[in-house]
């Protein structure tokens, strides 16, 4: 069966595109009070007569000319300093830029000093300067602050919108506070003119669909079935692809059909998603015929799809098919990826051929490719396993050397080498380095050495 989705692969040669392709998918109140703040706010919505809030989204897609690219932190403070030396100084739409552009490269730290040198020198933030900030103080973990940003918008009386809470639902999520994400998503919902919009449901469905709430995913769903926003194609793939890691791949099947009959044309990230799944399962027939089914609509298999056939190609032993799976994706101009070499040097140790594991390891180096500790693990572990431990251990000290950080996996790996191979000292020696660096035993580890010590 695995072949055949291969065959089904090839016969889309013809059909292929070789252009771009997808690419994927902080004096501050207690919180307490701060929560009584947002509860106010919602008070205050429903006070208020039902009229569209207008969305500060057009004030950040006007462009802006002679903007300089902000590539670096000092980059943005050098210019931030003359933007605030200019008599008069430049509106806030392009501090807001600079804010921005400072906040992708996850500098989330520094955008809150910029905002507090703005602040300091009187220029007055607008809703999409505060947004910002809010994003920031959420990827800082610092939810209260967050909270307390709102405090800005009543006091320069600037009205939230559904970007402002939909930023605040993310932060709840990234400290895992799921149902205080879910209650101000149900406030909204019930507040009137702030109504939450598709990116809103998608922020909460994925992070329910992160902490393995499926159930919790598919209810809001029907939620948005039965209101105006409607679900598009990225709630779908967000659950379809959380059932499918979760194996529950027949319900993923059934909300794929669920989906293509109200209309939603599924992409590359769904059948990916579904192909990975079904694999998983070992179900080589329904992943055969869900590439085929792919190809024959034009949608065209990228480097994920490719990365699901070689380990799973890999996994079941089937280390030459992968091979092939891998010309494949070089005579169709898609670049192999860490994760394609990775499956593959498994695949070469699993079979115990760990000369060509080497060759793939090399072949990355010489590459450019990102070399990474699961390529490390997975070579030591080769080694390891065919009782070449001091090459095991070359390879530990050459990912020292590149800055890699050996994690609990490495350790363990090069332990139980050095156990199987009778070398209970240089193990006992590993094993306090290990902790000197940081990394704490599991029982794994403890397993290891117990059955090691006994064993010599």
């Amino acid at each position: 069966m695995l072949k055949m989705m291969m065959r089904n692969i090839a016969a889309s040669s013809s059909s292929y595109c070789t252009s771009r392709r997808w690419r994927g998918m902080p004096c501050l109140h207690s919180n307490s009070t701060l929560v009584v703040l947002a509860n106010d706010y919602f008070a205050f919505l429903h006070s208020q007569p039902s009229k569209p809030i207008k969305s500060t989204r057009t004030q950040l897609e006007q462009p802006v000319r002679n903007s300089p690219k902000i590539t670096t932190v000092d980059d943005a403070f050098n210019v931030f300093d003359r933007m605030l030396q200019m008599r008069p100084p430049p509106s806030v739409v392009r501090f807001n830029q600079i804010l921005g552009q400072v906040a992708k490269l996850k500098h989330y730290s520094a955008v809150i000093s910029l905002h507090n040198q703005m602040d300091v020198s009187g220029i007055g933030p607008n809703v999409y300067t505060l947004n910002i900030l809010i994003n920031c103080c959420c990827h800082l973990n610092q939810m209260g602050f967050s909270l307390s940003v709102l405090g800005k918008f009543f006091k320069l009386g600037l009205e939230l919108d559904v970007c402002t809470f939909t930023t605040l639902i993310n932060g709840f999520l990234l400290e895992n506070r799921v149902a205080e994400a879910a209650t101000l998503l149900h406030k909204m919902m019930r507040g009137g003119n702030c109504q939450p919009n598709v990116v809103t449901f998608n922020t909460l469905v994925k992070g329910f669909c992160m902490r393995g709430n499926n159930r919790a995913a598919i209810q809001l769903l029907r939620k948005m079935e039965e209101g105006v926003c409607k679900p598009g194609l990225v709630v779908y793939n967000t659950i379809i692809d959380s059932l499918c890691k979760d194996r529950l791949v027949v319900d993923a099947l059934n909300l794929f059909s669920e989906m293509m009959c109200k209309g939603i044309a599924p992409d590359v990230i769904t059948y990916t998603s579904l192909i990975d799944g079904v694999c998983k399962l070992g179900e080589w027939k329904e992943g055969a015929r869900l590439l085929n089914e792919m190809v024959s609509k034009n949608i065209i298999p990228d480097v994920l799809t490719f990365n699901v056939l070689v380990d799973a190609l890999c996994k079941e032993g089937m280390v030459v098919e992968a091979e092939g799976v891998v010309e494949m994706m070089f005579q169709r101009d898609i670049e192999p990826n860490t994760v394609t070499y990775n499956s593959l040097m498994d695949g070469y140790c699993l079979k115990g051929q760990i000369g060509k594991a080497q060759k793939v390891f090399d072949l990355m180096l010489s590459k450019g490719s990102v070399v990474d500790v699961v390529s490390y693990n997975t070579l030591i572990n080769g080694y390891c396993k065919n009782k070449k431990i001091d090459e095991a251990m070359m390879l530990f000290l050459d990912m020292s050397r590149k800055g890699l950080v050996p994690d609990t996996i490495t350790y363990n790996t090069l332990l139980d080498g050095f156990c199987k191979a009778g070398r209970i000292q240089n193990a006992q020696k590993l094993f306090y380095e290990m902790q000197a660096c940081g990394q704490l035993p599991n029982v794994r580890t403890y397993a290891v050495l117990l059955d090691g010590m006994c064993k010599n």
